[in-house]
């Protein structure tokens, strides 16, 4: 009898003292995505707190254009968390306006409720037990449907992921953040609007974009083919250049507002 009771002892003890272990192969708690307006990562619940020093790699996947969403489209999301001799993962995303901690935008579905549920007030999606399982790799997929009105500076997806040792505690795991900008698909797309061109000078590199008569634009910015943004100016002169010494080969979107409103887009491809 008096085993019998050590040993049930021993068992609560343990439950109290190991909450999270358990707790967490359900998904994270929320807001732990490494977003501005979270705050917190997954070393909240998980290692020392570092973050991104494994040799793990954590990417997001979408079929979002280049161009940017569109208002009330709905595009999928693939999240995945590779890392050799890692059997255990663990994930949080969420998605919020580019202006860093304004709010919290567009809508999330689920896709497959086996692996994956909402989380935060449904501002995010997060792991279930059923989707911690893998070798050396763990994908998670889910829809987000773009804001109904316009974002002018864009949204942006936040995710926090976790590569764990499965040792029964929280030490030794490997926590990784990352994110993914996305601008607002014009409205009104011009690539061949008869008053701008843009295309790359054989000679200096740099891009230029040239306009029959001037033109005022209040904002240009530059993303690349990942959508990141890599260059950005206010209150512009067509026609102007754009010393391109400091951008890799490839291809890049040009995003001009005029002061009247208009959105024009353009793409050139640097050598």
């Amino acid at each position: 009898m008096k085993k019998s009771i050590y040993f049930l002892s021993a068992i609560a003890i343990f439950l109290l003292l190991t909450p999270n272990v358990f707790s967490k192969l359900n998904g994270s708690p929320g807001a732990k995505t490494g977003s501005p307006m979270d705050g917190n990562n997954c070393t909240a619940c998980h290692d020392d707190g570092t973050i991104n020093t494994g040799s793990g790699i954590l990417s997001v996947a979408t079929n979002i254009p280049v161009q940017g969403y569109t208002a009330g489209q709905t595009y999928a999301i693939t999240v995945q968390m590779i890392q050799s001799s890692r059997s255990r993962f663990g994930f949080e995303i969420t998605c919020e306006e580019g202006n860093f901690g304004t709010a919290k935008t567009g809508s999330f579905g689920i896709t497959d409720a086996t692996t994956t549920k909402f989380v935060n007030n449904n501002t995010a999606v997060t792991h279930k037990q059923g989707g911690t399982s893998g070798s050396g790799s763990k994908t998670w997929s889910m829809n987000w449907t773009a804001p109904q009105t316009g974002v002018s500076a864009g949204v942006i997806f936040y995710v926090s992921a976790i590569a764990a040792n499965n040792n029964g505690n929280n030490q030794g795991d490997e926590v990784y953040t990352t994110s993914r900008p996305f601008p607002e698909a014009p409205s009104s797309i011009s690539e061949t609007h008869n008053n701008i061109t843009a295309f790359v000078n054989p000679i200096s590199k740099d891009i230029m974009i040239n306009a029959v008569e001037p033109i005022h634009i209040s904002n240009l910015e530059v993303y690349d083919i990942s959508a990141k943004l890599v260059y950005s100016k206010k209150e512009v002169l067509l026609p102007s250049a754009i010393n391109a010494d400091f951008l890799d080969a490839g291809i890049y979107i040009l995003n001009m507002q005029t002061r009247g409103g208009k959105i024009i887009t353009k793409k050139v491809i640097l050598p």
